[in-house]
């Protein structure tokens, strides 16, 4: 049985970076599959993060497999500052890497304080990658909602403030309020 696709009415933009070019993987072809079963989606494959075609961007993925457990958190925090923005919200990011549990959980702290939202996944794991970006998905369409409402709000306001405005000044009231 086919399973629909979870954005009916929309074709997403799904960037690839490759951090490891030499270091050839089934995973990144195995994640394509996947999503294809999950989503619509045009692939743009990206030679650096800060390419102007890499943005605009729903997902990015990051194929990462030849890192060590060493090198890895200092490389990461350097991608970070590079993930691709749409006001000011970063791109949820799969990260394709065999980095160990340990490492991981080093940097926990430093994930949880940021504000960007990533998934270290174990290129063996791709089968498990359908709700993970769907999850990604729906809360990264959250966060452009979330500024769009405080966008509208912060219009409102000052829209209330004019007519309050106009309104002393025809009831011939001094002063602002």
């Amino acid at each position: 049985m086919a399973t629909p696709l979870i954005f009916k009415n929309r074709r997403l933009r799904v960037c690839h970076w490759s951090a490891t070019p030499g270091f050839i993987s089934a995973a990144s072809a195995a994640l394509d599959q996947q999503l294809r079963h999950l989503i619509a989606f045009d692939i743009v494959n990206l030679k650096a993060l800060d390419e102007t075609q890499a943005s605009p961007c729903d997902l990015l993925i990051i194929s990462a497999e030849g890192f060590d457990d060493d090198p890895f958190p200092q490389w990461l925090k350097s991608v970070q500052p590079r993930v691709p923005q749409a006001h000011g919200i970063a791109a949820p990011t799969i990260i394709f890497a065999r980095i160990s549990p340990q490492v991981q959980r080093e940097l926990l702290s430093w994930s949880v304080e940021g504000n960007w939202y990533f998934d270290i996944v174990d290129p063996d794991h791709v089968m498990s990658l359908p709700v993970r970006v769907a999850n990604f998905l729906r809360l990264h369409d959250h966060l452009h909602e979330v500024r769009r409402m405080s966008a509208l709000t912060t219009d409102l306001a000052k829209k209330y403030q004019d007519v309050e405005r106009q309104l002393h000044q025809l009831t011939g009231k001094s002063g602002t309020p």
